[in-house]
């Protein structure tokens, strides 16, 4: 029998990474922590083995549909909030105008989470120094203008990134990403390490648009009447079949942004850690076993 000579650490990287997710969606260290518990007041248990084999169905499906349950009847408490031994994993979403960046800085800060702009990656991989494979897609996808491609070279920078040890161990905040529904489906079921919360800000067109010409202070291309239309033009149709999709998922959390900063930040601490917390599909799921 021969072995591989080198090491490939980047697939060890994310094999891990997509079982810790496996881990974290189907519950595996709450039904872990439940089976040491029960064991260690069980009266006289002559066979360890067998008494998990016969309790741990019990229990993994107790513990998910508990989960559910307070999901679908949106009952808060510290059983169905994040974990402490996972960090936040979250999508800020919105048109032009309704506070993204803003919101990304604030929620960063208090939970010292990486930001990750996709803009931002994408302008930094054509204009480095280092020209890879995925480079040379984007910008092979950015010169015959094709939406798929861009997406998919986009994609693919995006899930390198969040397989890097900073965003492993600290967690992140996503803005500029998902665009459209198929984005958004490959983030939620491509990607190996996909968001635990999606907020998605609600915002009257009129409200956003008169933020961003009245931000003098920060001027930039978004401050151009053109510009702003072209966007919020694309914002208009792809967000129907967008949110579609996003209606179910269980990661989604909708947010009124509308009011001041303050106000949104405070709405958005509040839903992160007292929404119960499900991983997945809203439908097809109820009844699974563990």
């Amino acid at each position: 029998m021969s072995f591989p000579t080198k090491f490939d650490q980047s697939m060890l990287v994310q094999f891990s990474a997509a079982f810790m997710y496996y881990i974290e969606k189907h519950k595996l260290m709450e039904v872990m922590s439940r089976l040491l518990a029960e064991i260690s007041v069980a009266d006289q248990v002559p066979d360890v083995r067998r008494w998990l084999g016969e309790n741990v169905s019990r229990i993994g499906v107790d513990i998910y549909s508990k989960c559910l349950d307070a999901f679908q009847r949106g009952v808060a408490g510290d059983f169905y909030q994040l974990p402490r031994n996972f960090f936040h994993r979250i999508v800020l979403h919105g048109k032009p105008g309704s506070g993204r960046k803003s919101l990304a800085h604030a929620l960063a800060e208090r939970w010292d989470l990486l930001i990750l702009d996709a803009d931002v990656l994408a302008y930094h991989s054509i204009n480095g120094a280092e020209q890879n494979e995925d480079t040379r897609y984007l910008q092979y996808a950015i010169e015959k203008d094709c939406v798929y491609k861009r997406s998919e070279a986009i994609g693919n920078l995006i899930q390198k990134r969040l397989l890097k040890d900073d965003a492993l161990h600290r967690g992140w905040i996503l803005i500029n990403y998902p665009n459209n529904q198929c984005e958004a489906r490959e983030l939620f079921e491509g990607f190996t390490v996909p968001p635990n919360r999606f907020i998605f800000l609600q915002i009257e067109e009129r409200m956003a648009r008169m933020r961003i010409l009245m931000n003098s202070y920060s001027p930039g291309p978004q401050a151009n009447i053109g510009y702003l239309d072209r966007q919020m033009q694309q914002f208009r149709k792809s967000e129907p079949a967008l949110n579609s999709y996003l209606s179910q998922r269980r990661e989604v959390v909708y947010v009124n942004a509308s009011p001041c900063f303050e106000q949104v930040k405070c709405e958005i601490i509040s839903a992160l850690t007292k929404t119960p917390y499900v991983l997945g599909k809203k439908y097809g799921e109820a009844n699974a076993e563990i």
